[in-house]
């Protein structure tokens, strides 16, 4: 059976990299978006100002063509020739003839004038009439009055007074009709009813024809970049159009197209511009081709600096989790972070180092003093084991002494167990000052009895500092060095121990006659610091490492050199304490 491969997911440098390029993309993107549709509707905007101007004008040629026309057919309305053609026959053909040629050469006459009319005619209702065209073509006879055309002329005799425009093609009229060449020819035809009789066979019909480029010139201005212009009637078809082709067509609006509409204040009429967006496109095609150019080298450029700097960022990231993943496991033994990429990032795995280190040290100095606490509980404990026993043996011998009159040798024995009692029976590591007093009065006076009175001891201690707690035993040693390299069989020497409280305590043991070189005094520091135990100097080594244990940072000593005073060492440390009528801190 094959094996499922497990989906390999991805890691936390992927997902940033995705997001910074997916969300760079995403904002590229709709703001290119937004940028290039901004920028084509401001062309549209700019279109349609143009072309709504235009027409503006536009529209007031246009009317001034019709209203002049509509004037002409006003005129022949009121004309008697007009009324004699149209309601009073010529008694003989002669007059009929002279009648019609006045009545073309008026209609001539009048085109001369008004050069945009293409053609002028009258139509009686049972079909007889005139027409004479710019071209200088008159015609006479007869026109079926039928079909489309007698809806027409029925249309124009309901709105008399008033003119009815319509599209030349729309007339539907034999091929001898006069009127007949309104119609081979792209045209605008007037129609107005003289308005006599309520017969439709009796009334008489002005026709005018107005060539359809006359009209075409009034907008023709507003069809630029291959836009295409044309006017619509109120029934929606177009009735004239810049290069012709649309005419007689119902005009609908394409998708490919911007449609620029405007309504004519006149018989319900529209002019429309059909601009391809192709053409005012191009522009913004070509900016939208080079913002994709630009977004693609952006695309790549961050993706470059994305990688560059997600190097730069996760590497350190990296380092900082995997050591903080150690530090979480209590193992503090992590490797020193070198330059891996932003400087506050390594600052970061700088600091995390650090820190790790100070705890590893601060609980490596835990477990010393923990083990030196522990040594010293075991050495009370050695220290409590029958003390009874001994001191019990102390008095049988100082009792001996005292039977055989050796009062010297029992009075010693009295000092040694005021020695010995407070050794084995306080534990404690601190006692009050006025016990660390009497413990060194008595330990003085051992010590004289085995060196001679060669050595004199002084304690300078206000009573008032009695009551303070004081580390036990932590001038002894100094107390013994004294009488083992200070005491002289020549000179009388003195050992002066002050103790003071003013902001910490400070302690100083002075021993007169001894003079150390500064190489002396150095060789005694190094070894008061170092860590071996040697017998030279132990008791100076063991009381600087007390006030450490017991102080930290806030014990010191230092052992100085005074050519007037001999060897001073001082001791300082700083604890809380209450004193009836002063507070050392």
């Amino acid at each position: 059976m094959e094996k499922i491969k497990p989906i390999k997911h991805l890691n936390w440098r992927q997902k940033v990299l995705i997001s910074i390029l997916g969300s760079f993309i995403i904002i590229m993107s709709f703001l290119f978006y937004i940028t290039y549709h901004y920028f084509v509707k401001k062309v549209e905007a700019g279109n349609e100002k143009v072309v709504l101007l235009n027409f503006e004008q536009a529209e007031k040629d246009l009317e001034n063509i019709l209203k002049n026309a509509e004037l002409s057919l006003n005129k022949y309305a009121a004309s008697d020739q007009v009324w004699k053609f149209g309601y009073e026959y010529p008694k003989t053909d002669i007059e009929d003839s002279k009648l019609k040629m006045r009545i073309s050469e008026s209609f001539h006459s009048e085109m001369l004038v008004n050069r945009e009319i293409a053609a002028l005619g009258i139509l009686k209702g049972d079909g007889n009439g005139i027409m004479s065209a710019a071209v200088g073509k008159n015609r006479t006879g007869e026109t079926d009055i039928t079909g489309k055309t007698l809806d027409i002329l029925m249309e124009a005799k309901n709105k008399y007074p008033y003119t009815v425009w319509i599209p030349g093609w729309e007339l539907e009229l034999n091929d001898l009709s006069p009127f007949k060449v309104m119609a081979q020819t792209p045209s605008l035809v007037g129609i107005k009813a003289v308005g006599i009789n309520v017969d439709l066979k009796e009334e008489s019909f002005l026709f005018v024809a107005i060539d359809e480029k006359n009209i075409q010139s009034t907008y023709r201005p507003v069809a630029f970049n291959d836009s295409r212009a044309v006017l619509v009637d109120k029934k929606g078809q177009i009735i004239s159009d810049t290069d012709k082709s649309m005419l007689g067509k119902i005009y609908y609006k394409g998708s490919d197209t911007q449609n620029i509409e405007y309504s004519l204040g006149f018989y319900g009429w529209r002019l429309c511009d059909m601009i391809p967006k192709e053409e005012y496109l191009k522009d913004a095609n070509e900016i939208r081709n080079f913002g994709v150019i630009v977004i693609i080298s952006a695309i790549i450029a961050t993706a470059v600096v994305a990688f560059v700097w997600s190097r730069k960022y996760t590497k350190p990231i990296e380092l900082l989790m995997e050591n903080m993943h150690h530090v979480k496991r209590q193992e503090f033994d992590i490797e020193k972070p070198g330059k891996l990429g932003w400087e506050e990032l390594d600052q970061l795995n700088e600091e995390l180092y650090s820190t790790a280190q100070s705890i590893k040290e601060y609980i490596n100095r835990l477990k010393q003093v923990e083990d030196e606490k522990r040594r010293e509980e075991l050495m009370a404990l050695q220290y409590q084991m029958n003390p009874h026993f001994l001191l019990n043996s102390l008095n049988s011998i100082r009792w001996m002494a005292m039977m055989t009159n050796n009062t010297i040798v029992a009075d010693t024995l009295v000092r040694l167990g005021k020695i010995i009692t407070p050794v084995l029976r306080n534990p404690s590591l601190t006692w009050k000052v006025k016990n660390e007093v009497e413990f060194l009065e008595n330990y003085a006076a051992m010590m004289q009895l085995r060196y001679g009175h060669d050595m004199e001891y002084k304690m300078n201690c206000e009573k008032a500092l009695y009551e303070i707690e004081f580390p036990r035993f932590i001038l002894q040693p100094l107390i013994e060095n004294c009488f083992v390299h200070g005491s002289s069989q020549e000179e009388m020497r003195t050992i002066e121990v002050v103790i003071e409280c003013n902001d910490c305590m400070d302690v100083k043991v002075i021993n007169s006659g001894i003079f150390l070189n500064e190489e002396e005094l150095n060789q005694i520091r190094n070894k008061m610091k170092s860590k071996l135990k040697t017998s030279d100097h132990l008791g100076l080594a063991n009381v600087s490492k007390r006030l450490e244990l017991l102080y930290g940072d806030k014990g010191y000593m230092s052992v100085e050199t005074d050519y007037k005073l001999g060897l001073i060492v001082h001791i300082r440390f700083r604890q809380h304490v209450e004193m009836p009528n002063k507070e050392c801190i």
